[in-house]
């Protein structure tokens, strides 16, 4: 009998999945010319916020698809082949652009799922997005991991709403909609990194005391404020 996967080796799975698309669409949109590398195992790894042997899956999946081969030095490099045409692709937060795309995404869809969760979420639920609220916390303090934890926040909201489309939405779409995975956000120009940091928090607070007072309004209302924060940061850098 075929043993189901294990919750961390479906992570690392769309973990790879991500790392795949954003190679594949770099491929296919010529950013990635033919016998170029696509990138190096540890650069990949960092980007992404994970581990090399997460990197290897996307890049075994690649090859195996006839996207890359083996170069004259044994590295992976683009297939000299005909590539795909590209199908649609969730941007992936190189740019400042994509960043913002993505925070205007997950306004829509997010500060749904914060109202839904106000109204539905069981004991259960509520007590999982408070353990990704301090694990959140602690990882932001620490300066380590805080970017997964801050998609375990996310997605416990998500899973809290009820609507199974949201929640695996949030969960396909993974690391993307965390942008400050992929591009450091910095505090505005009258705030310390502390202070910015300390805000961040306030919000996710705000939002987790209006969810477990089941007030939708409150909720919406908190998430949006949280996420268009982060959006006017990204709006000053363009200027």
């Amino acid at each position: 009998m075929v043993q189901p996967m294990t919750r961390r080796a479906l992570w690392m799975h769309k973990i790879a999945e991500q790392i795949e698309h954003s190679i594949l669409a770099r491929i296919t949109d010529g950013t990635l010319a033919p016998g170029t590398s696509p990138g190096k195992r540890d650069v990949l790894a960092a980007d992404f916020v994970t581990s090399g042997s997460v990197v290897d899956l996307a890049l075994e999946s690649l090859s195996a698809a006839g996207h890359l081969e083996q170069g004259p030095d044994g590295t992976l490099v683009v297939t000299a082949g005909p590539q795909p045409s590209r199908q649609f692709e969730i941007p992936t937060a190189d740019r400042l652009e994509d960043v913002q795309a993505i925070l205007e995404m997950r306004l829509g869809l997010e500060t749904v799922a914060a109202a839904l969760a106000a109204e539905r979420h069981s004991a259960a639920q509520l007590g999982q997005i408070r353990k990704a609220m301090a694990d959140y916390e602690a990882a932001a303090t620490e300066g380590q991991g805080a970017a997964q934890a801050d998609f375990r926040f996310h997605h416990a909201i998500a899973a809290a709403s009820g609507n199974a489309y949201l929640s695996d939405l949030l969960d396909h779409l993974g690391p993307l909609l965390i942008p400050r995975m992929r591009v450091a956000l910095p505090g505005s120009a009258s705030e310390t990194g502390d202070a910015n940091l300390q805000r961040s928090i306030d919000e996710h607070r705000k939002i987790v005391d209006a969810i477990a007072a089941r007030k939708p309004d409150d909720a919406d209302k908190a998430m949006d404020l949280h996420l268009n924060r982060a959006l006017g940061l990204i709006r000053q850098l363009q200027r």
